[in-house]
């Protein structure tokens, strides 16, 4: 169409169509329209209102794909792409201080051992000097003598159980092993002392030299053979931990 035709020509009015723009019949040199007084505009075209609402969601979803991709490439850790930092892992390696305490700590319980280990050695030789009293018969004195010695062993014997049982061993190896068989041996020694202390009570009155071996000394050799059993199986378990702290070598003599 054209100005031919008695109709005024199109041309584009930024106005028009409530502010969206669009083809108007009016000269060029058509005054404008009023400008706007702040009053309500028409609403929008339904078809603008979609088209711009779809072209949003278009670059949300290609803003989010486009993170979900960088993001995923960064990390394969799901704690590091959710923002939570993964736990360390724990150490498998123990410190130079670790081993320092716990060596020092294993030689302390050795050493209490140890010390347990010399007071039933002097027990010894004073069951061993009582018997003999008893055997000889030298007095009545000597052999009343011998008897509360031997009892007095006895409870020593005791006495030294109930310590090893307070010791904590939980840093010599076989400690715990070695303990029960020393703790057995020495329920055997003061089983043997008590039966030869009974055996000096028989021997009350006795003719040196002529002192009756009877049931309580039968007892009492029996209990001393099974000590020294146990003994052996302590030492067996000792021998290396004393090399590794540093103690004397022990014999069956000297427990």
């Amino acid at each position: 169409m054209g100005e031919a035709d008695g109709q005024e020509p199109m041309r584009w009015d930024e106005q028009a169509r409530g502010g969206a723009g669009g083809w108007v019949r009016g000269a060029a040199g058509s005054p404008p329209p009023p400008p706007d007084d702040g009053g309500p505009r028409p609403p929008l075209p339904t078809k603008v209102i979609l088209m711009a609402v779809g072209g949003g969601v278009a670059i949300a979803a290609l803003v989010l794909a486009l993170s979900s991709f960088f993001g995923s490439s960064d990390t394969d850790d799901p704690l590091a792409a959710s923002g939570t930092s993964s736990p360390p892992a724990p150490s498998t390696t123990t410190s130079a201080a670790e081993q320092e305490r716990t060596a020092a700590s294993g030689a302390e319980q050795a050493a209490a051992v140890d010390a347990l280990l010399d007071r039933s050695r002097t027990d010894r030789s004073t069951v061993i000097a009582a018997v003999g009293k008893v055997e000889s018969c030298a007095s009545a004195a000597s052999v009343a003598s011998a008897g509360k010695a031997l009892d007095a062993a006895a409870s020593r014997r005791d006495d030294l159980i109930a310590r090893l049982d307070e010791l904590s061993l939980d840093e010599i190896p076989s400690g715990r092993e070695a303990a029960d068989s020393l703790r057995v041996a020495w329920r055997h020694s003061a089983d043997a002392d008590r039966a030869f202390a009974a055996w000096a009570d028989d021997a009350a009155g006795c003719t040196p030299g002529q002192v009756a071996r009877g049931p309580s000394h039968t007892r009492g050799a029996d209990s001393s053979a099974l000590a020294t059993a146990a003994k052996e199986d302590f030492l067996l378990v000792w021998a290396g931990i004393a090399e590794q702290y540093g103690l004397p070598a022990r014999d069956a003599t000297r427990i």
